[in-house]
């Protein structure tokens, strides 16, 4: 039974291989077409350069919660958070640098908008960018569509389309990319963001810090319990350095390791990549439609 079985099996098999041989000039025809069209469509792909930037979580002298130890208890419950750690802080930076606020607040005010949503190519040879003139015209300074500058969500998109963030879960290092036509806007840009996410956590941590002084004073001012003013003047201490560090430290939440450069080689496309499996695709659908055809007319 199972002789019989397998010699079926070599039967079809050698029955398919007949009919693929049959129609191998139309199947050789449409894999040369997708290998083609492939080919030209890797080679209208521009190059992207990536610029990449290795930082640490700037390293805090100790955390606030434990030099207080439990009294960061207390503190909790009279709403001033001790408990952030250089993780935490590093955490929320993440997610800072990808929200749409950093992007409207920080980023965009410091690039040329048509730099990110217009640029066509990158000429090495002359150190030139091309634009889709179909999206900007250069020489009047005007969009296209619509005549109107594109919106914030629309940049914003692109946007987290070039940035790149990863986390090595190991030793908590941080890599920051930026991908772009350009390298040396892909460079620019990634300085720009380094710097940025820096000062917008300055800016957060030295209002918080302000904030919490103020309240704390206001509440000392207002007990004449003895032990509860020594727990808010330890936290006041806290604050204070808090506020320090947020004025001096010029890396406040990242500290670079490895500073961006231009790079001198694409990161993509992968065309040989592209074409590859541009032909496989082509090959594979001729020979199903060569399969689905003979079979049509076999019923």
């Amino acid at each position: 039974m199972d002789q019989e079985n397998n010699y079926n099996d070599e039967i079809d098999l050698l029955e398919l291989f007949l009919i693929a041989w049959k129609k191998r000039l139309f199947i050789a025809t449409l894999t040369s077409i997708f290998a083609i069209a492939s080919v030209f469509y890797a080679l209208s792909l521009p190059n992207i350069y990536t610029s990449k930037s290795l930082l640490a979580p700037a390293n805090k002298e100790e955390t606030i919660s434990s030099r207080l130890g439990g009294m960061s208890g207390l503190a909790g419950l009279a709403g001033v958070n001790l408990s952030q750690s250089n993780a935490s802080s590093s955490d929320e930076a993440i997610e800072r640098v990808k929200s749409f606020e950093f992007f409207s607040n920080y980023f965009l005010p410091n690039i040329k908008l048509e730099n990110l949503l217009a640029v066509k190519e990158w000429t090495s040879e002359t150190n030139t960018i091309t634009y889709d003139n179909s999206l900007y015209d250069v020489k009047n300074k005007k969009w296209i569509k619509n005549n109107t500058k594109p919106s914030d969500q629309t940049a914003y998109r692109q946007y987290i389309n070039i940035f790149g963030v990863g986390v090595d879960d190991e030793t908590g290092f941080v890599t920051f990319t930026v991908d772009h036509q350009s390298p040396e806007i892909a460079k620019k840009w990634l300085d720009i963001i380094i710097y940025n996410i820096n000062e917008s956590m300055r800016e957060i941590d030295k209002t918080n810090a302000q904030n919490a002084i103020n309240f704390l004073n206001e509440t000392s001012s207002s007990t004449s319990i003895q032990s509860i003013r020594e727990v808010i003047g330890r936290i006041l201490e806290t604050k204070m350095q808090t506020l320090m560090l947020a004025s001096t430290n010029k890396a406040y939440v990242f500290k670079v390791l490895d500073s961006p450069i231009v790079p001198e080689i694409k990161s993509g496309p992968l065309r040989s990549i592209i074409c590859i499996i541009g032909t496989f695709i082509g090959g594979v659908i001729s020979v199903l439609i060569t399969f689905i055809q003979h079979y049509r007319k076999s019923s």
